[in-house]
Formats: structure tokens, C-alpha cells, sequence
């Protein structure tokens, strides 16, 4: 509820601004640093995830069995994304960005795991939450660029941190908080590609991933619908996929864990 009140006053203020302004004029943008131009904003959106992990403990064989987040009841959830985009004397392109979701469930579970040396029974009721915190950064530069249209190789960096809490009866009836907290950090190669329209309006599309053999591999895909409704304000519509894999090989029993995130959002950024 909360969130569709924040998406609400910020469609409204959006709207605002297309009444109130002039359309928009490249003339009449603000820039901070000459031949510069920064975007600054936030998206809100619906994800639909799946995931399985395995998590031992101590790397100890036998404490730990693949789970599947469907057995847990975390399927969807709502997601907040924060950004900062830059072009950077007109070739250069650098973006940061950060996720976050908190998808939970609450279920008895069709089949028996066991989790951090502590085993669950099947049919056992469990309060269950997932933490995603995904962090991206990444520059590119404009390799080709004619007319209206870009394209732009890049390279960068994710963080994924997963904090999985598990509330509920252990096989020998005892009531346990389990949590564990998972980092992942994968090197990307990826490109970008944006087309200009009139009135404003842009497409862009963006693909990233890296395969590290025994680590693991990440792939992300955004498709970004924008329209300038002001110099200073841009309204965006998107689909982004995301998936990541990420294994531990320091254990006899390694720490293993995957997520695919699907999803649709809406955001507003304002430039300078």
C-alpha cells in the first residue's frame, strides 16, 4: 500500500510538470558540467522470482540440501530500484544503480530440507523471507553513433547479497530463526543500444552477463521505454530480466544459491 502511494504522488507530480511546462527543449536543459548530462532517479516495480539454494553449515557434507523457493511459498514481490546515469563529454556513459526486494512466504512445505544443519519436515508450516540487495556498475563508451541511435560496448561490475531468514519447527520440533546472509560479485561485459524518437521519446536496451566457470554466471536484459516530458523530468516504463548463479568452492559442501528475477516497472528521474 505504501508503495502505490509513493508511485501515485510521483505520476501526479510528473503530470504536474507536463502541465505546467513548455515542451521540451534541448536549450533549456540545466547541465552541470558542460558537455555533461547526468539523470538521477528511482523506479518502482512487480517482479515474479524463482530460486533454489543449497546452504550447509561450516562446509560440513550432509548439513545442507537444495531448497526451491516454491516449497517455501516466495514466488512475487514488489522491487525498488535507485539510479544515477551519466554521459560524460558526449561518448563517455557511466551508470550505478541499486536494487532491492524482500520477497516472503508462508507455507507448509511439500518436501523435506535440510537448511544450516537444521532439518525441516515435510508438511512443517514456515515463515520465510528472502533480503535481495543487487547492486550494478557499469561504463561504456559510444562505439557507433549515427542519427538518433547509439551503440555502446561496456564493462562493469554486480554485487548480489542474499539474506535468507527461515522461521519455523525443526524436525525435532524445536523453533529456530535460521538465518544466512550470501554475497556474490561478478565482472561484466555488456552493451547498450538506445534510439531517439521525436516529442522526447527514447527505447533502450541493455544486456550484461559473464560465465566464471566453477563461480557461477550472471545475465541481465533491460528493455526501457522514456518519454522527456521536461527538460529536467523523464517518465520511464520497463521489462528486465535477471538471473544469477553463484557458487562457493573453498568448502567440501559449498554455500550455493541461484535467482531469476522477472519484472515490469515505472519510475521518474530528473537531470542536471
Amino acid at each position: 500500500m505504501k508503495l502505490r502511494k509513493i508511485l501515485v504522488c510521483c505520476i501526479l507530480s510528473a503530470a504536474f510538470s507536463l502541465w505546467t511546462f513548455t515542451p521540451s527543449n534541448a536549450d533549456d536543459k540545466f547541465t552541470l558540467i558542460p558537455d555533461s548530462r547526468f539523470l538521477f532517479g528511482m523506479e518502482w516495480g512487480y517482479v515474479w522470482l524463482h530460486g533454489d539454494m543449497v546452504i550447509p553449515a561450516g562446509g560440513r557434507p550432509g548439513s545442507g540440501s537444495r531448497v526451491d523457493t516454491s516449497n517455501l511459498g516466495i514466488d512475487q514481490t514488489e522491487s525498488v530500484l535507485v539510479f544515477l546515469r551519466g554521459n560524460i563529454l558526449r561518448n563517455h556513459l557511466v551508470q550505478a544503480d541499486f536494487l532491492s526486494l524482500s520477497p516472503s512466504g508462508l507455507k507448509r512445505i511439500q518436501a523435506p530440507f535440510i537448511f544450516q544443519n537444521r532439518s525441516y519436515s515435510e508438511d512443517t508450516s514456515l515463515e520465510t523471507k528472502l533480503d535481495v540487495s543487487w547492486f550494478r556498475l557499469a561504463y561504456g563508451y559510444k562505439l557507433y553513433a549515427i542519427a538518433s541511435s547509439f551503440l555502446a560496448p561496456r564493462i562493469g561490475i554486480h554485487h548480489v547479497r542474499l539474506v535468507a531468514t527461515i522461521n519455523g519447527e525443526t524436525r525435532d520440533e524445536m523453533s529456530y530463526s535460521n538465518t544466512r546472509r550470501l554475497d556474490g560479485t561478478f565482472p561484466v561485459i555488456g552493451l547498450e543500444a538506445r534510439h531517439f524518437f521525436p516529442l522526447g521519446l527514447d527505447l533502450a536496451v541493455e544486456l550484461e552477463g559473464i560465465h566464471l566457470i566453477t563461480r557461477g554466471f550472471l545475465t541481465l536484459l533491460t528493455i526501457t521505454g522514456g518519454w522527456e516530458v521536461h527538460p529536467d523530468v523523464m517518465l520511464t516504463l520497463g521489462i528486465t530480466s535477471r538471473l544469477c548463479n553463484w557458487t562457493e568452492d573453498n568448502q567440501p559442501l559449498n554455500n550455493e544459491w541461484a535467482l531469476s528475477v522477472i519484472g515490469l516497472s515505472g519510475g521518474v528521474s530528473f537531470g542536471f
